[in-house]
């Protein structure tokens, strides 16, 4: 990935839209960038990491946070990043969350996070890859194959980042190098093995699982040593297996002898079914001729029906003889009503033809007299055609007339608009010189504002110094206050400690005096007055104080006075101090009241708002200004565009004003032409349209005459032809009708005389004895059966009867109840031998399973323990807690080790060199990546963390170097043509800067684009590129400066 322009909007220290150009450094490859603390150098890496994936390059910097607080409302933040990968050249947009001031009413929405990725094609032209932050993230991540945290670690490494790749454990190091060097295979060999092992560790307990069911299936009946082996836990399966065995051979041959007896039995109750049989059929014989006996009686009933039939099959052979001839006299009759019918059906036909052909001769005859109306017609047609040439002719005048008068209104409406666009242009030329001349007058009030901006900070420093002071004397204050009232209760201490001290003095006196008053004799002389006489001696006194007593409270009340004192010269500290506050308060004051006599130190507060306020107000003002100011040369670019636009526009519109005056000339002289035909041709026919159809109209009309004449001959002879046909048809029915009728009374009389020759008195007598031939065959064959089930049955009653004779009827109950207890007892002995039939099968099936399972488990077993040692290898459980995946990545890392150390021996003049930790780690911990330096001064190994800073950042920049060097070498899907570094120079003295320059030199042959933050003088002196970052109070901008 390598940047080709970056746009940041609102972004950081940038206020406005901040263009840098990174192919305007041509063909250098390494540039510095340089500026003020605080300016916006990260800035830039910010906005290249948060174009790329939504987030800035430090960890400690989120995107909502990344808005410029130099920006206007209106502005929104937003980043863009042209970048070219892979021969092909992108474009990603992105803006953050943020909140935007509503269009309409007061307050603020939330606008959510978007982004957009474009794809730039062979001509150029930008397509849409995605359009939404979800997928761009998905494309960004299929495209650049490195997360962020990766980016930052590899290719961009900020602040705070660079030293992560070096000191990081094993479990990072293997994340970052995972989507470099794609050892996804290696992982995915790892989970198979683990897959397979844990599926054939299942399929073993699987089949111990079946084997186990299998076994609690067996049917060990009375085998009790078996029974007891079952229930064991675990099963013995080989011992089980063995009794199994010998159990099923004494099935077997339990099976053989119930098979004999179930054999036997069968053959008892067979003997009795055929006894049941043979009885069965004796009782059968029996039923069966009492049966025959009422058969015989209810034939014998029905003699004299039958013989009654007999007559009526007679008659009705009589009869049949007769009906050839009636149905002939029914066909005539049938024949003579249809013929009748036809004729007067026909009578009607030719009475509604008669009718038809009445009103048909009259419609004839009126189109016959509409001849005249034809002829008109067909003139009328002839002179609308003869106009025809006219109304074409009118039709284009009309046409063109109307196109001439479209153009002119059409270049009117140009000329209109050009006017319009004038007049416009003017207003806004004019208002575009107005604020140019605000604009270039708006310097000096520039600087106005930022003299007063100024002042106007410098009075609030100065408010809020009166306000802390204040704050501080107030705290001075309450100390004060304090101390008083600790002065106040020492005092009172003080005081009690003094009476207590005299009261003991006197107290001490007054045992002095009774010690002494007690050694007085009479006219003995006193030792304290000298007096002899003694007449008021000192009364003894029962409590008295001793010499340490007196010492004790003289000490307290001294150490009273003493702390006294103290707190006194505390008080008068505070005070002093507090005064020393208020001297430099009204010192502030008397400043401030030169420049603002009516400052008054009471109302701080408000005073505060208030200039904050203004302070914003000018802020606000002075961006407002500053923009203005900028403004001027856009606006008088724009002014002078203005103008010539207006200069075209107005010759522009001299030209069209011509071409107006042209096309009114012309449409008048159509017009004229177009009156002066108008009046030669009818109002209603000067439309094309109407002329034709007009013509249409009487054409129609004309056609519709002459096919309503050709009509009304046509439906006149047809008429009159089919009059003529239906007379003749009723001649001929009239004829039919005639030769039926004579015949059918011939053949009636024919009838009636064979009737009364068959024995019939009358035609009813007929009908009654006529019978179709089948019924007469029916009742024959009814009279045949009657005779031959009577002879049947009779000879069937005689033979039963002589062959039942001397024979009883057996007890079959007797029989049935023999055979059912013998069927019983054949069941329970079929039940048992279907019984052990099916256990001594299952308990086959059962062994054969077992043994079918044990050799697969013998098998799976055999091979588990190859996979499933290769499985736990390939995670990592071995000695060295190494995984398959990192074994190979470890030698990845190898690899970057022997680039990175080329590099780091000649920055560290031989003394440093990285080497991969290939001791196991302390308890479950997975090792195998982590790095070791060895240090050629002590000959020793020791971690890369404890490094100092410059030693760190010359082995950080290495690593990162080998890294981007041995993926590149590897060529994976992984591109590194740029690296961007944010820290560590300064770290270096001069020899080691030397060498991190030239390592930084080398890469440049490859064509990498190397970006560096720095302040050494020394980079930016060597290096011809730099981007510099200027500051200003409006924000920050940026300018690629190249030495010469």
């Amino acid at each position: 990935m390598k940047p080709l322009q970056l746009v940041m909007q609102a972004f950081g220290p940038y206020a406005g839209r901040e263009t840098i150009d990174f192919r305007s450094l041509g063909n250098r490859t390494m540039f510095v960038i340089s500026g003020k603390t605080g300016s916006g150098k990260t800035t830039i890496f910010d906005g290249i990491s948060y174009a790329i994936y939504g987030k800035a390059s430090g960890e400690d910097r989120s995107p909502t946070e990344l808005r410029s607080q130099f920006a206007s409302n209106d502005v929104m933040t937003e980043v863009e990043l042209t970048f070219s990968l892979r021969g092909k050249s992108y474009r990603i947009w992105r803006s953050p969350q943020q909140d935007k001031k509503k269009a309409r009413g007061e307050g603020y929405t939330t606008i959510n996070a978007r982004s957009e990725l474009y794809v730039y094609d062979e001509d150029g032209k930008e397509q849409l890859l995605a359009a939404n932050v979800r997928d761009v993230d998905e494309k960004i991540k299929g495209l650049i194959q490195l997360d962020a945290n990766q980016f930052r670690q590899i290719l961009m490494i900020p602040q705070g980042e660079f030293r992560k790749l070096l000191t990081s454990d094993s479990k990072d190091k293997e994340l970052i190098l995972q989507r470099l060097f794609h050892t996804e295979l290696y992982k995915t060999i790892q989970e198979k093995l683990k897959f397979e092992a844990d599926d054939l560790k299942k399929s073993v307990e699987t089949s111990m699982e079946e084997r186990t069911r299998e076994l609690l299936r067996i049917h060990f009946e009375e085998n009790e040593e078996l029974q007891s082996l079952l229930l064991e836990n675990p099963l013995n399966d080989h011992h089980i297996l063995h009794l199994l065995q010998a159990h099923i051979e004494n099935m077997e041959i339990r099976e053989k002898e119930m098979q004999l007896n179930y054999e036997s039995v069968q053959e008892k109750r067979d003997d009795l079914k055929k006894q049941l049989q043979e009885a069965e059929g004796l009782v059968d014989q029996f039923v069966l001729q009492e049966k025959l006996r009422a058969q015989k009686e209810s034939l014998l009933k029905l003699k004299p029906e039958i013989e009654s039939i007999d007559r009526d099959i007679l008659l009705a052979q009589r009869a049949s003889r007769l009906v050839p001839q009636d149905e002939y006299c029914h066909k005539l009759s049938r024949n003579l009503k249809e013929l009748k019918g036809q004729l007067a059906q026909l009578t009607e036909e030719k009475n509604a033809i008669s009718q038809k052909l009445l009103v048909a001769k009259e419609t004839l005859k009126e189109e016959k007299n509409n001849e005249n109306l034809r002829d008109e017609v067909s003139k009328k047609i002839t002179q609308l055609e003869e106009m025809e040439k006219d109304i074409d002719s009118l039709d284009k005048l009309m046409k063109d007339t109307k196109e001439m008068k479209e153009s002119y209104e059409k270049q009117q409406g140009i000329v209109k608009k050009q006017k319009e666009q004038i007049s416009f242009l003017q207003e806004g030329i004019k208002s575009r010189e107005k604020r140019l001349e605000e604009a270039e007058n708006g310097q000096e009030d520039l600087f106005k504002l930022e003299k007063s901006l100024q002042e106007n900070q410098s009075f609030l420093e100065q408010v809020n110094e009166i306000k802390k002071m204040d704050q501080k004397c107030q705290l001075v204050h309450k100390q004060e206050q304090k101390l008083k009232e600790q002065y106040l209760h020492l005092q009172k201490q003080s005081l009690d400690a003094s009476e207590t001290l005299v009261h003991l003095e006197e107290k001490w006196h007054s045992a002095q005096a009774s010690h002494l008053a007690k050694g007085l004799v009479d006219h003995a002389p006193c030792p304290v007055c000298g007096s002899e006489h003694h007449p008021h001696p000192a009364a003894s006194v029962d409590s008295l104080p001793s010499q340490e007593d007196l010492k004790v409270a003289k000490e307290k009340q001294q150490e009273l006075n003493q702390e006294e004192k103290r707190m006194s010269l505390a008080i008068a500290q505070e005070e002093t101090k507090m005064q020393g506050i208020q001297d430099q308060i009204d010192d502030i004051v008397r400043k401030i009241r030169v420049k603002k006599s009516d400052f008054e130190p009471d109302e701080i507060d408000d005073t505060l708002s208030q200039m904050t306020s203004e302070s914003e107000a000018l802020t606000r003002t002075m961006a407002e200004k500053k923009r203005e100011v900028e403004q001027a040369k856009v606006l008088r670019e724009e002014v002078r565009k203005g103008r010539e636009k207006l200069e075209e526009l107005d010759g522009s519109r001299l030209k069209n004003l011509d071409k107006l005056q042209e096309l009114n000339t012309l449409f008048l002289t159509k017009d004229t032409t177009l009156q002066k035909v108008k009046e030669s041709i009818p109002y209603e026919l000067r439309s094309k349209d109407q002329f034709n159809k007009v013509l249409k109209e009487q054409k129609q009309k004309r056609e519709e005459l002459k096919m309503a004449y050709e009509r009304a001959q046509k439906q006149y002879y047809e008429l009159e032809n089919m009059y003529s046909v239906k007379e003749s048809q009723m001649r001929d029915k009239e004829t039919q009708i005639g030769k039926v009728d004579v015949e059918m009374k011939t053949e009636r009389e024919a009838f009636l005389s064979l009737l009364t020759e068959q024995g019939f008195s009358h035609y009813k007598a007929f009908q009654e004895a006529k019978k179709s031939e089948a019924e007469i065959l029916g009742l024959q064959e009814k009279v045949k059966k009657y005779g031959e089930d009577l002879r049947s049955v009779s000879d069937r009653l005689h033979d039963i009867v002589k062959h039942l004779q001397d024979k009883h009827k057996p007890d079959v109950k007797s029989i049935e109840e023999n055979i059912s207890r013998v069927t019983e007892e054949l069941r329970l002995v079929n039940d048992k031998l279907n019984k052990i039939m099916t256990n001594t099968k299952e308990n086959k099936l059962i062994l054969s399973r077992v043994t079918s399972i044990n050799e697969g488990i013998k098998h799976l077993e055999s091979r588990y323990q190859m996979v499933g040692h290769l499985a736990e290898v390939a995670r990592g459980q071995n000695a060295n807690r190494i995984t398959f995946e990192r074994y190979v990545l470890a030698s990845f890392l190898e690899d970057i080790l022997r680039v990175a150390n080329e590099r780091l021996i000649k920055m560290t003049s031989g003394r440093y060199q990285l080497i991969r930790k290939t001791d196991r780690s302390k308890g479950n911990v997975q090792s195998g990546l982590e790095l070791l330096i060895f240090d050629q001064y002590t000959g020793q190994e020791r971690h890369v963390k404890t490094l100092s800073g410059g030693e760190s950042f010359k082995a950080s920049l290495a690593l990162a170097l080998g890294l981007a060097d041995v993926v590149q070498q590897y060529a994976g899907g992984v591109s590194l043509e740029t690296m961007f570094i944010d820290e560590g120079f300064g770290t270096l003295d001069p020899e080691s800067l030397d060498h991190a320059i030239e390592a930084l030199m080398d890469i440049q042959s490859s064509g990498r684009l190397v970006g560096l933050i720095s302040h050494v003088p020394e980079l930016k002196e060597r290096i011809d590129a730099r981007l510099e970052v200027i500051s200003s109070q409006s924000g920050s901008r940026t300018e690629f400066q190249f030495l010469a």
